[in-house]
């Protein structure tokens, strides 16, 4: 399935089909993506989690390094030989689950998907607005809080 955008330009949201290939590669151009929602293949064939992220980060790029604290982040920023073929990294801002998961089934029958995503594809919006974060579950926020009224 190709990569469609919905009506809104910015920002974008992508469902990023968890597969064996480095996947995070696959958004390493539309710097608009803002969100990513994961498909869990099958066995589950579901959009289960939904993350905020920040701008892509690579280490040739003018933009600020990745803060040294977490594991991995100064290997990355320096190219140590290590982490070779690591060419991209997004700060994760959030980290949300569905209450109730995005099944292939609803994809195709409610939001129009032909398939089960096995690229990068775009959120529509209507599907955006059925699942407005501040009713998910949230595990995980790094400076950013979504009010009750934010459907974004």
């Amino acid at each position: 399935m190709p990569a469609v955008r919905g009506t809104q330009e910015e920002p974008a949201d992508a469902i990023l089909p968890m597969i064996a290939d480095p996947w995070m590669a696959q958004i390493s151009h539309p710097t608009s993506i803002k969100r990513i929602w994961f498909y869990l293949n099958a066995p589950q064939s579901c959009i289960k989690y939904i993350c905020e992220i920040d701008p892509l980060r690579t280490p040739e790029s003018r933009r600020q390094p990745l803060e040294e604290g977490p594991l991995g982040n100064k290997e990355f920023n320096e190219r140590h030989e290590d982490w070779k073929g690591y060419d991209y990294a997004y700060k994760i801002r959030s980290v949300y689950e569905l209450r109730a998961p995005v099944t292939l089934s609803v994809m195709r029958d409610r939001y129009g998907f032909k398939s089960a995503p096995r690229s990068i594809v775009f959120v529509k919006d209507d599907m955006k607005q059925d699942f407005p974060l501040y009713k998910e579950i949230k595990h995980r926020t790094e400076s950013l809080e979504c009010d009750e009224g934010d459907n974004t």
